[in-house]
C-alpha cells in the first residue's frame, strides 16, 4: 500500500495545528502537564486519522475530478477573459487615435446621436418618490 505524500502532508499538517490548539488551551487553563501532553496526543492522532479518511474518501468518491474539471472550466474562463481584454484594449487603442477629418470633439459630440442607442436623461422622464413623510400628512 503506497501512501500518497499529498494526504500525509495535508493530514500531518492538520494534526500539528490541532495539537498546538489543545496545548495552548491546556496551557492557559494551567493544567498539568500530563494532562497537556495527553490531550495533545490525542487530539493529534484523531484528527491525523480523521483528515487521512476524509481524504481519502474524498478522493474515493470522484471529488478529485470534479476539481480537475473545475479546475479545467476556470483556465478556459481566465482565458477568454484575457482575450476579452486584449480586444478591448485593442478597441480602446483604435477609438483613442481619431481619424484625419474628424474633428477632436466630434467623439464627444457622436455620443449623444440618436443611431447609437444613447439617450440622455430628461426631467420630464424620471419619475420622483415620495416617502410617507414627505406625503402631505402631518
Amino acid at each position: 500500500m503506497v501512501v500518497d505524500k499529498y494526504k500525509l502532508v495535508a493530514s500531518l499538517g492538520l494534526a500539528a495545528l490541532a495539537g498546538l490548539t489543545a496545548m495552548a488551551a491546556g496551557l492557559m487553563s494551567e493544567a498539568r502537564a500530563s494532562v497537556i501532553l495527553g490531550r495533545t496526543l490525542c487530539s493529534f492522532l484523531i484528527t491525523g486519522v480523521l483528515v487521512y479518511i476524509g481524504v481519502f474518501l474524498f478522493e474515493r468518491f470522484g471529488c478529485r475530478d470534479l476539481m480537475g474539471e473545475t479546475e479545467a472550466a476556470m483556465a478556459e474562463l481566465a482565458a477568454q477573459e484575457k482575450a476579452a481584454g486584449e480586444e478591448l484594449a485593442e478597441a480602446a487603442a483604435g477609438a483613442a487615435e481619431p481619424a484625419g477629418d474628424e474633428q477632436p470633439g466630434a467623439a464627444a459630440d457622436g455620443a449623444a446621436e440618436p443611431g447609437n442607442g444613447f439617450e440622455p436623461l430628461q426631467a420630464d422622464s424620471l419619475r420622483r418618490v415620495v416617502g410617507s413623510n414627505e406625503g402631505g400628512q402631518g
